[in-house]
């Protein structure tokens, strides 16, 4: 994997040479400025609970065969002011069947009567699922698909629809797993369309459970993604294949009967129609990395900001779900949450606290004052009341761009002497800073004890930085 340094305002005493290499994943390519301002760079790898250089910038490992220069280096923490992680460049890329039949274990069928049958096949590297429709009076959902077995547990499969080439209504392709290739087997169905956004659908002994995605450009030309995790099957749609949101998870009781499909799905009369799949990847979570999934954004009056779902809230508290989960803020220490980011600049003086209220997706500003959050099946709802329009409620996964409380400080909370900083524009402080596989952790005010993933940091700013 190729990677890149990021600006930074750093100061160094010397250049580092910037060349394109190759990491582990238990490695991590640092430049690491001293409280002396001298600095250095290279590979570091997390070693119990220490941080140790193992190659220089080049990639070259060290030798211990000459002298000091070439030892492992131990990060000094008490003599460090700046760890500066360099970013992975997002690889969305997969590698590509060659041109013909979709090779094995891949295996065609139609599901359900479909007279005129359908087809698959690779074409410069693109997987086409050609597809008809079942006869005009036909109840039953008949489609053609492409599957092959899936892994139990901690998988996933992503892929890009580049073109759907019928806009008939009720047309929808997409990425499904289900337990075998009866008819009537229960399945997870996530599918873009012209006509509607993204939708993911539950199927079982004949009942269907359906969520739509409340923002309406995830058409045809975005990515999609299932994940089996934690007894689960989860959605998520994209628009660029590097940062996801979620529509919706549904219980996961295939087991090993679960096959990941290939699916063009519509009643288009009298004819068949394509659906192009692009960079299709299927493999464990572990290989997948981190992924940038995008929970709402806290941003607290002191400064801190983390990413994080939210259970529930009413005026006094809010309670915080994910890696938070059990946890609790006080809504008095809130400043904003933005449920949908990066938001525009020009919306910047709508989030800077002066009046409270939600920004919606459409550009609107609702002053009104919040009574509470609460987690529905199809997502989460937000009530709130306006001395002019009374109770309202909104779906904040989708109707909401942020919900604003009060300002924030413009200053570090003072006597904190670390701040991490991640790839996602977290911002957190915290004291007692140290590293235990491949984890940073720091004793927090608010968060209490956070572990963070060294993936997952741009930069660690500690209090001996002058």
């Amino acid at each position: 994997m190729h990677y890149r340094k990021l600006e930074s305002a750093v100061h160094v005493t010397s250049l580092f040479l910037l060349l394109l290499s190759t990491q582990s994943r238990s490695e991590f390519r640092v430049d690491i400025e001293s409280t002396n301002n001298s600095a250095w760079g290279g590979f570091i790898k997390s070693e119990g609970t220490e941080l140790i250089k193992t190659r220089d910038h080049t990639g070259t490992p060290l030798d211990k065969s000459k002298g000091s220069a070439g030892i492992e280096k131990t990060v000094d923490l008490n003599g460090t002011g700046r760890i500066i992680f360099y970013a992975p460049k997002s690889d969305t890329s997969a590698k590509p069947y060659e041109d013909g039949p979709l090779p094995p274990p891949w295996i065609e069928t139609a599901i359900g009567p479909l007279p005129r049958g359908g087809s698959v096949k690779v074409k410069n590297g693109s997987i086409l699922i050609e597809t008809s429709s079942p006869e005009r009076n036909e109840k039953f959902g008949s489609f053609y698909m492409a599957h092959r077995p899936i892994s139990e547990t901690e998988t996933h499969v992503t892929t890009k629809i580049t073109r759907i080439d019928t806009y008939e209504q009720e047309t929808k392709s997409g990425i499904m797993i289900r337990k075998g290739t009866d008819p009537n087997a229960e399945s997870v169905f996530l599918a873009l369309s012209h006509r509607r956004p993204a939708s993911i659908h539950y199927t079982k002994e004949g009942e269907t459970i359906s969520k739509i995605d409340a923002r309406s450009n995830s058409r045809p030309g975005h990515w999609i993604r299932l994940t089996r995790e934690g007894g689960k099957i989860t959605g998520f749609v994209s628009a660029d294949g590097e940062f996801w949101r979620q529509l919706r998870s549904f219980p996961d009781e295939m087991g090993k009967d679960a096959t990941v499909c290939l699916v063009g799905q519509g009643r288009k009369p009298r004819r068949r129609w394509v659906t192009i799949f692009d960079h299709l990847q299927i493999g464990t979570l572990e290989e997948l990395g981190s992924q940038k999934i995008l929970h709402p954004k806290i941003a607290l009056i002191d400064g801190t900001i983390f990413h994080s779902p939210i259970q529930s809230a009413n005026k006094s508290i809010f309670r915080l779900g994910g890696i938070h989960s059990g946890k609790v803020i006080p809504s008095l220490t809130i400043s904003r949450i933005e449920f949908h980011h990066p938001i525009e600049n020009k919306f910047d003086e709508f989030l800077d606290g002066r009046r409270n209220g939600v920004l919606l997706s459409n550009g609107d500003f609702f002053e009104c004052n919040l009574t509470g959050i609460s987690s529905t099946e199809g997502g989460v709802e937000m009530a709130c009341r306006s001395p002019l329009f009374g109770e309202r409620k909104f779906d904040l996964t989708g109707s909401v761009n942020a919900l604003v409380l009060r300002p924030a400080s413009k200053k570090a909370p003072p006597g904190l002497p670390c701040c991490i900083l991640t790839w996602q524009g977290g911002r957190i402080y915290g004291r007692d800073l140290r590293f235990n596989n491949n984890e940073a952790i720091i004793d927090t005010i608010r968060l209490r004890t956070q572990n963070i993933p060294l993936k997952e940091i741009k930069t660690i700013i500690t209090g001996n930085k002058s």
